[in-house]
């Protein structure tokens, strides 16, 4: 099969591979169809990531058709036109038992060494983590589906409501896709902040009216101004750099709430008085459940969620060391950069 490789740090190339194989009778084999490229995949890419470690066929964004399933799969066909959910917990210890399986530390990530991802063509997954694509989403929005998935869990775990203030530290993928949820939600007031004017410019086209620049301008200043100096009640990191979350522990309102999504580098040092002066809510996101997803995917379908402004650029997958260096230097504009098969 096609595949793209990270085959050590700073190094991705395209190659052939012996294409995965049903084991378990509970197991799907997909064909996959388009594949983006995540921030952890940079990660991986420059060494960074803690369990996406080279040399690994990564990749865990996907769509595809279903091409054969085992003989205890009940709930897809072959044909069947599919996103996953990349990962799936040991079903047996207390966050599993519990539905919080995402946090379950045994748990099974998709473009791992223990789960061959999708940046090759075919993969095999449990059946547990099939979503079906309905007929009016496309396969470029099924592969959109977890990166906007993301930011459903965010906005769901924080408690997002109507009325509330947000603001979205980071307009990338993730970012855009907190957006989506936290208007969904009943958010009235949202500002964004990216250091790409480009990503600005899409959050604004997607609606957004506050689209802040924090190189050119101080957002924490505009934020507190328009927030008559209160600040806002939920503050999300789409990104995970320093002076940001120091920067979102300034604009968060005394006892607001701080949802940390985004991958830090390395351990970031914060301005810890805030969160004892201010009574501050600081909660991780880690991924999302199968209800985020279904929600996305409903979302997507009914035209709740517009995700036209997201896709960038597709590549072949023989291209994918342009591709990947696009996504890493950025030396183009983009949002998010698919993979074809």
């Amino acid at each position: 099969m096609k595949a793209a490789l990270i085959d050590k740090v700073g190094s991705i190339k395209f190659i052939t591979a012996d294409a995965p194989v049903l084991s378990q009778d509970n197991e799907v084999l997909i064909r996959v169809v388009l594949t983006g490229i995540c921030g952890s995949e940079v990660h991986a890419f420059h060494g960074k990531h803690p369990f996406r470690i080279p040399p690994v066929i990564s990749g865990h964004e996907c769509s595809g058709v279903v091409e054969a399933i085992g003989s205890k799969v009940s709930r897809v066909r072959v044909g069947d036109r599919v996103t996953v959910e990349p990962h799936y917990g040991c079903g047996h210890c207390r966050d599993c038992a519990s539905g919080h399986y995402n946090l379950c530390k045994d748990k099974k990530v998709l473009g791992t060494q223990t789960w061959q991802g999708s940046f090759g063509e075919y993969i095999v997954v449990p059946e547990q983590t099939i979503v079906l694509l309905p007929d009016n989403v496309s396969f470029e929005q099924g592969a959109l589906i977890e990166p906007v998935a993301v930011g459903v869990h965010a906005v769901r775990s924080l408690g997002t409501s109507l009325g509330d203030s947000v603001a979205i530290l980071g307009a990338g993928p993730i970012g855009l896709g907190i957006y989506l949820a936290a208007k969904a939600s009943g958010a009235t007031k949202i500002f964004i902040t990216d250091a790409l004017d480009y990503n600005l410019e899409v959050a604004r086209q997607m609606g957004c009216e506050w689209a802040i620049n924090p190189v050119k301008e101080n957002a924490v200043d505009i934020i507190m101004e328009q927030t008559d100096g209160i600040g806002v009640d939920n503050v999300f990191l789409g990104v995970g750099v320093e002076p940001v979350l120091n920067d979102a522990l300034k604009m968060c309102r005394r006892r607001g709430s701080i949802s940390e999504v985004g991958l830090f580098g390395s351990p970031p040092r914060i301005d810890i008085h805030h969160v004892q002066i201010k009574e501050l809510r600081v909660q991780g996101s880690n991924m999302y459940v199968r209800s985020d997803f279904e929600i996305a995917v409903d979302a997507i379908a009914n035209g709740n969620f517009d995700t036209s402004r997201f896709v960038s650029r597709v590549f072949p997958i023989e291209e994918v060391e342009a591709a990947m260096r696009l996504v890493d230097e950025r030396k183009e504009n983009v949002i998010k950069v698919l993979l074809k098969f």
